[in-house]
């Protein structure tokens, strides 16, 4: 299989490519794991068919004309990456709540010549939480770091949408942090929402004192040379820590040090993969399969 391929370059070998025919599209996108991560789903299904990656220009109406394009190559759908989230919502007919709410959308299935489009990123998220560390949000304070982000907003709207008790927002001062929580009161009146600046050791430190779950969702952790997006000496036995970051992070490592449950980005990958699946083929995934494909 390709690392990747353009619609052009799809649209010439696409005889070769047996249904149902899914795919994944990005800029760049030659490093997903989802690939292997669905096809395994699939031959643990007894599914024959193919899943490729699909490398989206991003100019402007490069996504919406992939996606037509798609539609008559008889796709049944493809999960999306960044930078394209935002333009798979508007390019859905129809949407899904947490799509709604966001703006964003992971997942599209072609159906009947229209276009659905779901979020599976935050209810991946809460699967992961809950099958990694028996944690149940709802029951839950959670501190999201990096909440302004396209992952970090998505996650607090879901956790909002789940009625976790509390919800504090972790971010460098910006407008839309504010907009961001008034849209999560407006969402539940079951979560309390509050924002706590990243640069405040006082607020921060008030603010992991009261999480039970720490959401990592800013890129800090990309490098080992990047600092802690909290302080180590913040984090407690008690915690759950959920690093969105797909390989080990200095986060991480002093998360297990301390003794925390810890979570990364394959883990939530997986889950929001099989609720993929899921909407693809009604029928649940063989998330084991898929974890072993790209963990072990």
């Amino acid at each position: 299989m390709q690392a990747s391929c353009t619609i052009e370059e799809l649209e010439a070998r696409i005889d070769a490519l047996p249904k149902p025919r899914l795919g994944v599209v990005g800029n760049p996108i030659a490093h997903s794991l989802s690939p292997v991560m669905q096809l395994a789903a699939m031959h643990a299904e007894g599914i024959e068919g193919s899943y490729v990656r699909i490398l989206c220009p991003k100019e402007d109406g490069a996504f919406r004309d992939l996606v037509e394009r798609l539609l008559r190559l008889d796709f049944l759908g493809v999960n999306v990456t960044v930078p394209f989230k935002r333009e798979a919502c508007a390019a859905a007919d129809e949407r899904d709540r947490l799509s709604e709410l966001s703006g964003a959308t992971n997942t599209l299935v072609f159906r009947a010549g229209k276009t659905e489009g779901f979020n599976t990123d935050g209810p991946g998220f809460v699967r992961a939480a809950e099958m990694h560390c028996g944690a149940d949000v709802r029951e839950k304070s959670v501190l999201i770091l990096g909440a302004c982000g396209g992952a970090g907003s998505a996650l607090a709207i879901q956790c909002a949408l789940t009625g976790c008790k509390k919800l504090a927002l972790a971010n460098r001062p910006r407008p839309e942090l504010e907009q961001l929580a008034a849209k999560l009161r407006g969402i539940s009146a079951k979560s309390e929402v509050t924002i706590v600046p990243m640069g405040d050791e006082k607020q921060m430190a008030e603010a992991a004192s009261r999480a039970d779950i720490i959401v990592n969702a800013a890129s800090l952790g990309l490098s080992d040379d990047d600092p802690l997006p909290i302080a180590a000496h913040l984090l407690q036995e008690r915690h759950m820590v959920f690093d969105l970051i797909t390989h080990d992070t200095p986060l991480q490592r002093a998360a297990r040090y301390v003794g925390c449950c810890v979570c990364d980005g394959r883990d939530m990958l997986v889950q929001q993969g099989a609720l993929s699946f899921e909407t693809w083929f009604g029928t649940p995934a063989d998330a084991a399969a898929m974890r072993a494909a790209i963990i072990g």
